[in-house]
Parts: structure tokens; sequence; C-alpha cells
């Protein structure tokens, strides 16, 4: 693989983290879509630019190795150090994958760990995930609900055929005035 293609990869990879995955929540139907399709289109070229089918398989291969070795570390800086969580004190390993807690809830110690990371950073609000505090003092829960974040792609789920609702959507523009009707 030349140096040209491995930089069109990795500037693939950006475009598609920058595009694809916004600081509170990646959709994962769009990232697996555009990876798949992105897969069959470089199969395509490779058939008619390339003359043996090992030829193929080892430039796809360095070709998905290069783009998501790129999405992993573009999403890990992303997340220490650009999601609107990054200020709120708690291990990296909890910022980057919920893999790290859910061992502990598997475990069964996570109320254990959680108090033990509150104590540890001497803090009322600690970071457990890429998207996800823990909050120990009920006073902290004001201070935490006080931005205007957008709703997560969970809300979506709910949307039959496609319609949003009051419940489904994530738009405070279109939330706030449904809600006053109630």
């Amino acid at each position: 693989m030349t140096m040209a293609e491995t930089f069109t990869i990795m500037m693939a990879a950006i475009a598609c983290q920058v595009l694809l995955s916004p600081i509170p929540e990646p959709s994962t139907i769009k990232v697996i879509s555009v990876y798949l399709s992105s897969n069959c289109a470089l199969f395509l070229y490779l058939t008619f630019v390339s003359t043996g089918i090992l030829q193929i398989i080892i430039r796809i291969f360095t070709s998905n190795a290069t783009f998501l070795l790129t999405a992993i570390i573009i999403t890990a800086f992303r997340r220490l150090y650009f999601s609107p969580l990054s200020h709120i004190p708690g291990p990296a390993r909890f910022a980057l994958t919920k893999l790290f807690i859910a061992n502990e809830y598997r475990l069964g110690r996570v109320s254990y760990t959680i108090k033990a990371l509150h104590q540890e950073y001497k803090s009322d609000v600690v970071r457990i995930g890429p998207n996800e505090v823990s909050i120990i003092n009920a006073d902290a829960v004001a201070k935490v609900f006080s931005g205007k974040y957008p709703r997560g792609t969970f809300y979506e789920i709910g949307a039959i055929n496609g319609e949003v609702n009051v419940n489904t959507t994530r738009d405070y523009g279109k939330h706030t005035p449904w809600r006053r009707i109630w």
C-alpha cells in the first residue's frame, strides 16, 4: 500500500468520524452502513484494478486495519478531550468504553467501585462511562441537568413509522411547545 493510499484511508476515517459520530452519541446503524458500503465499493474497485484475489484480500485487510485504527484513535481522543463530560473526574478507561463498568456489574461490585471512585476523586460527580456519570449528592443533580444537551438516539426507537412525538423527538425546539400542550 502506498503512502497516498494510506493517507486517503486515514482521511476517510477522520471524515466518517466527524460526520457520523457527533459528540453525544454515534448512530451505530449509520456507522455500520457506511463502513459496509465503503468496503463493497473498495472490493469492486480492486476487482477492476488488481490482478489476483490474494492481492485484493491483502489490500482490503490493510485498508480496513488502517481505517479502524485511525477511527479508534480519533474516538479515544474525542472521548477523553472533547466530550461535554471531559471535565468531570474519573478514570480514563471508564471514559473510553463501558466495558469496565459492565465488568463491575458482572462481578456484582459496581456500587463499591463507584463509591470508591467518588472517594478517590473527592467529587460528588464522577464519570463512569463515555456518556454516563454517577452523582452521589442530591444537590449536584440540579447542576448536572441544568444544561441543554441533545437527547440520545435511544429516544428515536419509539418513533412509529418515522413519525416523532413529544416522547421521541430529540429537538428541543419541537419538544418544548409540544410539552406545554400537555
